[in-house]
């Protein structure tokens, strides 16, 4: 509806600038054709006539041109919001300054100059002109202020784009407008005759160039404000691509922006001579700054298309997917490392390239970096060793987060991988952080699977068969558990007796289980093996020690001094190890002096209760 009213409306303005035209014209018809018939000669008019009627056409068509602007009849019609006070204020101060010059220049002036003289005609285009630069300059100077606050006043309840631009014209509308009537001022002494007609190109050609450009900016600022969606999949697929491309699509579009501006401004200059574009544009120098804009405009488009689609290819890898599922750490830090690794490329390449399209030679700049590369490639020997260790250990899939690995003399779990380093959590709760230069064997114990690598030793009294029985029993128990029965894959292997010395006979057994798992099974076969032994009575063998009393040549020893155990209470299933006294167990008796047993910490502990926010 707003479309059909603003159509509506466009049309009856250029309807009624069309019958206001044809009035006009026809006037200048019927002036022209009265003055033929009046002439005595035949088809022709004479200079003073044929004057006349070009300035009463120049000076109408303007006036014409003025009042398409105030409306001052049809306030629906007005091009430019305002009261109709000032409307017809400023139609008639246009009207008169229109009328005076254009008259006095065309008509009154050159009048002079073929009936007296052309000094005297020269003389009085002159004071003409200088009476309405006065009159103009005195009332924009006038309302300059009033002009001003209206101007203010509009910005404030306008959008964004044309507020800024009410508000800047606010503040220099009365510099123009002086500046106007000077440039007239002096174009009609320099040049009488085109002085007007010129005046009339250049506001004609200003005013256009100035219309188009802010609707081409108001256009590009609308898309701007409204930000690219793409489509739910592609989003899930390349998370990061629609912010990339909310963020490339807005700078082109500012960069768009920018050279409609140039453009503008270099149009404004062509019209009023200061700049001949023409003139540039067929030069080799205009042709070749052209040249180099779309060179530099194509290289950013590639550099910015060769990015989108290596970091949306690595960002579609790092993303979870129902097929692939989330990435490991391995891929992770790799995917990352080539990411940075192509954005730096790009950006080098790129700025190497706009660098030589300027005009600059990166000849030396190419040689100047591969000397500091160089160096600091010497310098930093141990960092370019850890990132390459480091990428051929990822590459090769040799540890990944979360596995227990032991790495330069460190066992424990890996907790962050970075192109540089490995961090490992140890059993203790430390965090080692170990570059990858200081790796020279991974033992992972986290890949395919584990195994419980377990030796068991038995009393030489004791049989080995039977104690291979239960071995299997404690084996068969533990495979009925509910966490750890899952975790086995094979049937125990007992790979039978390895050693047979002082201590015993040892006995080894392998227990194949998932990766990671072997320390579990490990503890909770051995609870079991435990309770099997003690209830067949099959003894794990402490140290054994030979004592000899010594023998004399005949073969005779001393006596031993033995002296056997009397009879005892019965003390159940708590008695007391041989050499071992039982004692009470008493409470510490607290010690006064709390500085033996907190030393330095005592002072911490009394600063941080006298003053709790400290703490």
């Amino acid at each position: 509806a707003s479309m059909k009213v603003l159509t509506r409306r466009a049309g009856a303005i250029v309807g009624a600038l069309a019958i206001d035209v044809a009035v006009v014209l026809l006037a200048a018809m019927a002036g022209g054709a009265a003055a033929l018939w009046s002439t005595p000669g035949r088809g022709t008019l004479d200079g003073l006539a044929s004057l006349f009627l070009q300035a009463f056409v120049a000076v109408e068509i303007v006036k014409v041109l003025i009042r398409t602007v105030f409306a001052v009849r049809h306030p629906h019609l007005r091009l430019l919001p305002m009261s109709d006070e000032l409307a017809k204020y400023w139609n008639a101060w246009l009207v008169r300054i229109v009328a005076a010059a254009g008259y006095g220049t065309l008509v009154v002036g050159p009048v002079m100059a073929a009936a007296l003289s052309p000094a005297l005609g020269r003389l009085t285009t002159m004071l003409i002109m200088l009476a309405v630069y006065i009159y103009a300059v005195r009332v924009i100077w006038h309302n300059r202020q009033a002009v001003r606050e209206r101007l203010d006043r509009r910005a404030a309840g306008a959008a964004t784009f044309m507020g800024s631009r009410l508000r800047l014209l606010s503040r220099i509308w009365h510099v123009l407008g002086i500046l106007y009537f000077t440039i007239l001022l002096v174009v009609s002494q320099v040049d009488p005759t085109d002085a007007l007609p010129f005046m009339a190109r250049a506001t004609a050609q200003t005013l256009l160039v100035i219309g188009v450009g802010s609707l081409l900016i108001l256009l590009l600022n609308a898309v701007l404000a409204k930000p690219i969606r793409l489509s739910d999949d592609l989003r899930r697929r390349l998370p990061l691509l629609e912010a990339r491309v909310n963020a490339y699509v807005p700078a082109a579009l500012k960069v768009v922006g920018w050279i409609i501006r140039i453009i503008i401004v270099l149009l404004i200059l062509d019209a009023w001579q200061a700049f001949d574009l023409s003139r540039w544009l067929a030069s080799d120098a205009g042709a070749a700054a052209i040249k180099v804009v779309l060179n530099i405009v194509i290289v950013l488009m590639i550099a910015m298309l060769a990015w989108t689609v290596i970091a949306s290819i690595i960002e579609h890898r790092l993303s979870q997917s129902e097929e692939r599922g989330m990435p490991s750490a391995r891929e992770r830090t790799l995917l990352a490392l080539f990411r940075n690794a192509a954005l730096i490329v790009i950006v080098t390449m790129t700025l190497m390239v706009l660098l030589s399209q300027i005009g600059i030679d990166v000849g030396p700049l190419i040689a100047g970096a591969g000397v500091v590369g160089l160096a600091i490639g010497f310098g930093a020997q141990k960092l370019v060793q850890d990132i390459i260790t480091g990428v051929f250990i990822q590459l090769e899939n040799g540890m990944n987060e979360n596995d227990v690995v032991q790495v330069a003399g460190v066992f424990g779990t890996v907790e962050k991988m970075t192109i540089r380093s490995v961090g490992i959590r140890t059993l203790d709760g430390g965090y080692h952080l170990v570059p990858f230069s200081s790796v020279d064997v991974v033992a992972n114990h986290m890949r395919d699977f584990s195994y419980h690598l377990g030796e068991y030793t038995i009393a030489h009294r004791e049989s080995v068969d039977d104690a291979i029985e239960h071995l299997r029993a404690a084996f068969a128990e533990l495979m009925t558990d509910s966490v750890l029965g899952p975790e086995i894959l094979e049937d125990m292997t007992v790979a039978g007796v390895t050693a047979v010395n002082d201590k015993g006979v040892t006995i080894r057994i392998l227990i194949k289980t998932t990766p990671g798992m072997q320390w579990a099974v490990q503890r909770g076969y051995n609870r079991l093996l435990k309770k099997h032994f003690d209830a067949a009575g099959i003894e794990l063998p402490y140290p054994h020690t030979v004592v000899y009393f010594g023998q004399d040549k005949r073969g005779y020893a001393p006596a031993a001094n033995v002296h056997v155990q009397a009879e005892r209470a019965d003390e159940g299933d708590s008695a007391r190890a041989a050499g071992h006294t039982r004692r009470r167990l008493k409470p510490e008796a607290s010690n006064e002096d709390s500085a033996e047993v907190l030393g330095n910490e005592l002072e911490a502990r009394e600063e941080a209760e006298a003053d709790p926010a400290r703490s």
